[in-house]
């Protein structure tokens, strides 16, 4: 038999300690932040204190990333579209009041000394000016109707004008509708451009006349600035536009887009004593087609406006003698002249001795 120490089993050898396995919170494992971000500074809570907080301080410095991802490159949006000048900043009081009365939905009339627009919940039904066109001046110039069918017309539709023009015959609703845009953008053209003056806005107003289809105050400052880059176009200065026409009598220094019919009828209105405005209406045109005929013979040549001749000064008035003021005194006094005294006076010979006695002194 073997001894009993040779039967006794061999102790078991401890396992080899295996190091614990770093636990990483879900929250450090999801975050873009780097690794070497979170482990503290060496020596910062100690040699032998034990490091709070669920730090990754297992692992080997060469583990943590030493760098954080690329960042995607982002995508650049579409740039906005530039937006005109003319279409987002009224130029003058009366367009900027216009543009205020339109975005609150007002109805009425906003006046000004030399024209008013109509609104209608906020949009455009009519303008008018005292040197714009009307929609009787359209229709009588064309030879639709005649100025005496017009005057009727005043009195028997009076409140329903064009109700009654439809009704009767007289004008079809298309022509209506034209003049009464062409009257609209004659009227704005001059009210638009009102700068300085009392405005006044009447909310009872009514227009005789309203377009079919309004127009809103964006719409109508459009239209209006597209006919003023045209008239500048042809002639840059707005000095004929008020001023009494001339025809020259000059063979035309260049060609131009106006009939040959017209332009002869407008020479032989110009007299010099008529404006553009007085032109179109004794024409029956619209004052926006006369003004650019006019910018047009006027850079040909064929057109202009007659200096005022030099008024010479009045003769000096006839000054009555009444009147003359009276001579300054001289510098030097002279002596008075002799004089012839009263001997009888008492004070006068008082006088007389006392100088007889001074002088036999």
């Amino acid at each position: 038999m073997r001894p009993a120490d040779t039967l006794a089993p061999e102790p078991a050898l401890p396992p080899p300690p295996v190091p614990p396995m770093p636990t990483v919170p879900p929250l450090l494992v999801a975050s873009p932040v780097s690794v070497h971000r979170l482990v503290p500074a060496a020596g910062q809570f100690g040699p032998a204190a034990e490091v709070p907080g669920p730090y990754l301080t297992a692992l080997p410095p060469a583990a943590a990333p030493t760098a954080p991802p690329a960042p995607r490159p982002r995508a650049h949006a579409a740039p906005l579209p530039r937006r005109r000048r003319s279409s987002c900043a009224p130029a003058t009081t009366f367009e900027a009041a216009l543009t205020d009365l339109a975005a609150e939905g007002s109805t009425g009339a906003l006046h000004g000394p030399d024209g008013a627009v109509h609104l209608s919940g906020g949009l455009v039904v009519h303008a008018e000016a005292p040197g714009a066109a009307t929609v009787g001046h359209l229709l009588t110039g064309a030879g639709r109707i005649t100025v005496r069918e017009w005057e009727d017309s005043l009195l028997l539709g009076a409140g329903r004008l064009a109700e009654y023009l439809l009704g009767s015959g007289l004008a079809g609703a298309g022509e209506l509708e034209l003049a009464r845009l062409a009257a609209t953008l004659d009227g704005a053209q001059d009210a638009l451009a009102q700068h300085g003056g009392e405005l006044r806005f009447d909310p009872a107003a009514r227009p005789v006349f309203a377009l079919a289809r309004p127009l809103s105050v964006l719409e109508l400052r459009g239209a209006i600035g597209r006919r003023r880059s045209l008239l500048d176009g042809c002639w840059p200065s707005a000095e004929l536009d008020r001023a009494p026409l001339l025809a020259t009598g000059a063979a035309p220094a260049r060609r131009t887009a106006v009939p040959h019919r017209r332009r002869q009828a407008l020479l032989a209105a110009a007299d010099g004593t008529r404006t553009a405005p007085e032109l179109a209406r004794l024409l029956g045109r619209s004052t926006y087609g006369t003004l650019l005929d006019v910018r047009q013979l006027a850079a040909a040549g064929l057109l202009a406006a007659p200096r005022p001749a030099a008024v010479p000064d009045p003769p000096p008035a006839a000054v009555s003698p009444a009147a003359v003021p009276p001579a300054a005194p001289p510098d030097v006094l002279l002596p008075p002249g002799p004089r012839s005294y009263d001997p009888a006076d008492p004070e006068v010979g008082l006088l007389l001795r006392l100088r007889a006695a001074l002088e036999a002194l």
